[in-house]
């Protein structure tokens, strides 16, 4: 039940990822366009796209979790039963939990030092992306952590 309330929140974040992509294509082609046609390239489009990508690419993975459209091994998964492709599918989420758990706590100790020394890029920009990347990865995988706890309820569910 609370995994159906949390649906239109993952619709909106895979929204919000599917539009940083938009807004990237914008942005290279303004880039092509002005460093070929205009001889005026700019400083900040490399950086800042690497930056939407990457934050594009983490927000796209609650969607797919909650979706569950992540690569299985759909050969091997056919060939159980019904009831064998339940107790897999707990000991995937089983699994999934644990490496998102581990996970979370990893990339919360990284944004906490990323945020401690307000880390820059390093570039003639030197913006803080690190900071904004690590902290939206600790918080996308804690997001994801509990997606995964709430799947593990379900399957245990489908057990019974």
């Amino acid at each position: 039940m609370f995994e159906q309330k949390l649906q239109p929140i993952v619709n909106a974040i895979g929204a919000i990822a599917c539009g940083l992509f938009l807004v990237v294509v914008v942005m290279i082609g303004y880039e092509v366009i002005a460093r070929y046609f205009f001889n005026a390239p700019t400083l900040w489009s490399h950086e800042l796209s690497v930056m939407l990508c990457a934050m594009a690419f983490l927000l796209g993975g609650p969607y797919v979790h909650q979706h569950r459209s992540h690569i299985i091994i759909s050969v091997a998964m056919e060939r159980f039963s019904p009831i064998w492709r339940s107790r897999a599918n707990v000991l995937v989420a089983l699994l999934t939990l644990f490496f998102f758990s581990a996970l979370t706590y990893a990339t919360t100790l990284q944004a906490f030092e990323s945020i401690a020394v307000m880390e820059q890029s390093g570039t003639a920009l030197n913006w803080p992306i690190p900071v904004f990347v690590k902290s939206l990865f600790a918080g996308v995988a804690a997001f994801m952590t509990l997606q995964s706890l709430l799947q593990l309820s379900a399957d245990f569910k489908r057990l019974k």
